[in-house]
């Protein structure tokens, strides 16, 4: 039975798969036909979940103008969505409208020969802009909560959303603030190549309408009634769900706020989509949801007072100039939960916490002056921005300045920069960006989402003042296209039909990403995924790659790269970048082309580690240790001697024999200790089973995870670089900082370093190591001293000379 399950699982995901690309086929079918539909105009609002807000006003103009009659409207509707939207559509009287189901074959035949698309969100994942179309990004409020990279633990994930705002054409902002708060959240300065229409917000028209306000009264027979509207925020941390606290908290509340109201007063209530079906209103007498089929704007309009909390469309409501009430009941719960960019306590706005200071606030007239609040956060809303905004954007009158985000004249150069997992790539990466000249060029940053999903935290590695702009998903195949990239892939064919389609995908994957912004360069700093190297090889500017290891033995010993990706790379890149010149003869062995090898050393952040090493030693909670914190620290604090290795579990480190060479030193001297610390690998757990089958176990620490290791780097005797093939050994450097001595095997790629610098080198055997400890307690093993200030200014100037065509 289980087996049947799991068949029918899989098959089911792979006619998924089947369906889905085949449906991009048909996509890409439209989208490489050269020609647009002049007068298609694409209407997407939420991925097709919504038809509210500023794109039904869009719509209803549109439609119902008859300027605009030539032109054909779609809409974009979700399969669950369609009876809501057709709701809407009917009370608004909007005709003549073609819906097109979401991702389905229509819908993607317009997304790709529409020349006009409207959306207040994202595009679908998998959408790549085609030159001549013309794209507006409404957005859909102003932000109080933080957006984008201000969302600590969600930033690595503000891909698609950042994507849709660089590929626009124009985007509307009803204030500078909301300006400013937006392109500095999703660094679109210097990156962004549309116009800003500083126009006011579609859907804020509504309030400058009363007669529109006195109508809807009338038609929900509640003329003689005062009404209120209540549109709280979402309580839910993130994407996680909370709805039973949140709805029994809501329930207690209205409990007590329905026997209070008298019959004259009505509370509408409008929560989040996640809750819309959670509270049964039937029990209430005075409180109601939303009138149905009316959007959200159209009921508040009518209300003499709004109550919300922590929700940004007070900014929205301030326009009609009735009084709004924050119950902001879980105000210090909320606030540690999410940051805002502006104190709620420096608005006009009345705040009450209880049922019992609601009710008074709700029939006490507005006793406050908003006239500041609303010059600055709704400063361009007027009554007409709809008609004005759509003369503008599809008539192609300049109804609106088009203001230009500001440019500091600077190229910008982009780095892929791995996963920024705990290991030397990173730090690598760390350093050059901590060290390169910001006044010469403007640098960003770029990683797959995905490798960040479980580590969102990491983001903070990037140092501050660098953009990054992640990329969402790497998928969107034809199944042409996947056929023909498991042949390549796999089996390493390379025909023109089959590297036709190959390059054709990650063209149109660059395009995505990437092709909205201008880069003087795009470099592979990681060097590594072959995903990454195959799109970068279809961008249209200048190419370089970094190789960090000895990628000949990369393939030999652990058949973790694709040789073929390699080879075209190194050969046709620009600039391919060895980090030592040990590396130099095995790259030019993959790439053949020795007119674009370029040696760059890698940068050393010294001032960091030495900072570092002075932090008190701490363990995390994904730390895991054969001693505890207390137990390693009296190791350091001890007379024993203390050898250390720092590097992943990796075959190529050498743990292996340098366990044994240690349980050999260990036989002559017990007073010795051995430290590995490692962030990851396969070999973890057989590292501490070789450990524990030794005699030494007992002075073996093995250490998995830790984010500083520097202060247990720094009490140690001796730094021992093991491995049987490396790039720099980046840790080698951080040991003479610190003031360790340090010994390497001698391999290619750390051994032109450490001979340069005077340092020591030992065959890269269990003997050699062995040797190594010994010739320590002799006295022969002396720090390199290196000048670190020197060897940074020297790397920055390899660097650099990359894309500026000077050594």
């Amino acid at each position: 039975m289980k087996i049947i399950k799991k068949l029918k699982s899989k098959v089911k995901k792979i006619r998924k798969k089947v369906k889905e690309a085949l449906n991009f086929s048909y996509y890409t079918f439209y989208y490489y036909k050269p020609e647009l539909k002049e007068n298609w105009i694409l209407i997407d609002s939420k991925n097709g979940k919504d038809l509210g807000s500023n794109l039904l006003r869009i719509t209803e103009e549109l439609v119902k103008n008859p300027e605009y009659k030539d032109y054909k409207v779609f809409l974009a509707c979700g399969k669950k969505k369609q009876p809501e939207i057709e709701q809407i559509l009917s009370t608004y009287k909007i005709t003549g409208v073609e819906l097109v189901r979401t991702n389905g074959r229509k819908h993607l035949k317009v997304l790709a020969m529409a020349k006009y698309l409207f959306t207040d969100t994202s595009f679908p994942l998998r959408f790549v802009k085609k030159e001549g179309q013309i794209i507006t990004n409404t957005w859909h409020g102003t932000p109080l909560k933080f957006m984008g990279k201000d969302v600590g633990n969600r930033a690595f994930d503000m891909g698609n959303v950042q994507k849709n705002h660089l590929i626009a054409d124009y985007l509307i902002y009803p204030s500078d603030y909301m300006k400013d708060i937006m392109t500095t959240a999703y660094f679109l300065n210097n990156l962004y190549k549309g116009k800003i229409l500083c126009s006011g917000y579609p859907r804020n028209s509504v309030f400058f309408d009363k007669e529109r306000a006195s109508q809807l009264r009338k038609d929900l027979g509640l003329e003689d009634k005062r009404v209120y509207g209540y549109m709280p925020t979402w309580r839910g941390v993130l994407k996680k769900l909370n709805s039973k606290r949140v709805t029994n908290q809501l329930e207690y509340y209205f409990y007590n706020l329905d026997k209070i109201l008298e019959d004259d007063e009505i509370f509408f209530v409008r929560l989040h989509p996640f809750l819309k079906d959670a509270i049964k209103y039937s029990k209430y007498k005075h409180i109601k949801p939303f009138p149905e089929g009316y959007d959200a704007y159209d009921v508040l309009n009518m209300c003499d007072c709004m109550v919300t909390d922590y929700s940004s469309i007070f900014f929205d409501y301030a326009n009609s100039g009735n009084k709004i009430v924050l119950w902001v009941y879980d105000k210090e719960v909320y606030m540690d939960e999410r940051g805002v960019y502006v104190s709620m306590d420096t608005f006009p706005f009345p705040q009450v916490r209880y049922v019992k200071e609601l009710v008074e606030e709700l029939r006490a007239p507005k006793q406050y002056d908003d006239t500041e609040f609303r010059a600055k956060y709704c400063t361009y809303d007027e009554a007409d921005t709809t008609s004005k905004l759509c003369r503008h954007i599809i008539k192609g009158e300049k109804v609106y300045e088009e203001v230009s985000l500001p440019n500091n004249g600077k190229k910008n150069v982009l780095l892929y920069i791995g996963s920024l997992g705990k290991n030397g790539l990173t730090v690598a990466a760390t350093n050059l960006l901590a060290n390169v000249d910001r006044e010469k060029y403007n640098y960003c940053v770029t990683f797959r989402s995905k490798s960040l999903a479980k580590f969102p935290e990491r983001v903070a590695k990037i140092p501050e003042g660098i953009p990054f702009l992640p990329i969402a998903k790497m998928g969107g195949k034809t199944l042409g296209e996947i056929l023909c990239i498991r042949e390549y892939f796999r089996f390493n064919r390379q025909n023109s039909f089959i590297m036709k389609k190959v390059d054709r995908f990650y063209k149109r994957l660059y395009e995505r990403n990437f092709g909205f912004c201008d880069f003087e360069a795009v470099i592979h700093y990681s060097g590594y995924e072959k995903d990454i190297i195959n799109m970068f090889q279809q961008a249209s500017t200048k190419r370089m790659i970094f190789v960090h290891n000895d990628m000949m033995e990369e393939i030999r010993t652990k058949g973790n790269q694709h040789a073929p990706s390699l080879s075209r790379a190194y050969h046709d890149f620009e600039k391919v970048a060895p980090v030592t010149i040990d590396i130099y003869d095995s790259t030019l062995t993959l790439g053949k082309n020795k007119d674009n090898l370029q040696v760059v050393n890698n940068c050393h952040d010294y001032k960091a580690v030495l900072a570092k090493g002075d932090m008190e030693l701490e363990f995390q909670s994904a730390t895991k240790s054969t001693v505890t914190v207390e137990e390693l620290q009296d190791i350091l604090d001890s007379d024993a001697k203390k050898f250390i290795n720092i590097g992943r579990f990796s075959a190529e480190k050498g743990h292996d024999m340098l366990m044994k060479a240690f349980d050999k030193y260990y036989e002559t001297n017990p007073n010795s200790y051995l430290i590995i610390i490692g962030g990851y690998g396969e070999l973890y757990k057989k590292t501490l089973e070789l450990a524990k089958s030794l005699k030494s176990s007992e002075r073996i620490v093995i250490i998995k995870s830790i984010d500083n290791p520097m202060p247990i780097l720094k009490k140690c005797d001796l730094f021992i670089l093991s491995s049987l093939y490396e790039g720099l050994g980046l840790v080698t450097l951080e040991a003479d900082t610190l003031g360790v001595p340090a010994i390497c095997t001698d391999i290619v790629g750390p051994r032109g370093f450490v001979i340069e610098h005077g340092g020591t080198l030992v065959p890269p055997t269990e003997e050699g190591i062995y040797e190594g400890m010994l010739a320590f307690d002799r006295g022969e093993i002396k720090t390199m001293n290196v000048d670190f200030e020197e060897y940074n200014k020297n790397s920055v100037r390899m660097f650099e000379s990359l894309f500026e065509g000077e050594v």
